[in-house]
């Protein structure tokens, strides 16, 4: 009797911690696997579809906002094309331009200058050479000044011009020099400087 009593006793047990177990960690039956699977793909496609419609939009919204900016200020093919230019030649308003970085006297830089088909730098118009107002040190230009009358002549035969530079006596010459802010300083013919050499490209 007692011995059945045991058995009664441990199928009890059992049973318990059975139930127990079922609990804490229910089966997954192979009808929740099948409904479960195919969820997480299609919520990694549909995010991914997501993120993607949004780029696409930001990027054809800048285009779009880009393109009704740039209608305002079509670009002329005068201010476009730059050029052609010898090699290492700075082209700016479709002229070119070469900064030496040897020190010559006026009439060696303006021999140097020939060899290479083109002039000292001559100011025509402050607004299309505008960035030679940045310039700090002294190189010289292709203007010199007249002894009978002590005007000053650009290489071209033309007479200086007020609007074109503004001229300062630094010493006594009758060569000039370009410093900054369009001004242009008297200077010996015979002094070594670094000089500007320019083709205008018509």
């Amino acid at each position: 009797m007692s011995e059945f009593h045991n058995c009664n006793f441990e199928l009890a047990k059992h049973n318990t911690s059975t139930r127990r177990q079922q609990r804490r960690s229910p089966l997954i039956t192979s009808r929740d696997r099948e409904n479960s699977s195919p969820f997480f793909p299609g919520h990694y496609i549909a995010v991914a579809m997501g993120i993607r419609f949004i780029v696409m939009v930001t990027i054809y919204s800048i285009i779009f906002i880009n393109s009704l900016f740039n209608k305002g200020s079509p670009i002329s093919l005068k201010e476009g094309y730059c050029g052609p230019c010898p090699k290492n030649w700075i082209c700016f308003q479709n002229n070119c331009y070469q900064f030496s970085n040897e020190s010559k006297n006026w009439y060696q830089s303006r021999d140097s200058c020939m060899s290479q088909n083109s002039s000292l730098l001559k100011i025509y118009n402050r607004v299309e050479q505008d960035f030679f107002k940045l310039l700090k040190s002294f190189h010289w230009i292709g203007l010199v000044q007249i002894p009978t009358n002590g005007s000053w002549q650009w290489e071209d035969g033309s007479i200086l011009l007020p609007d074109q530079l503004t001229m300062i006596e630094m010493q006594n010459g009758t060569c000039a020099v370009y410093g900054s802010s369009f001004k242009g300083y008297t200077e010996n013919c015979l002094t070594p400087n670094t000089y500007i050499c320019m083709q205008r490209n018509l």
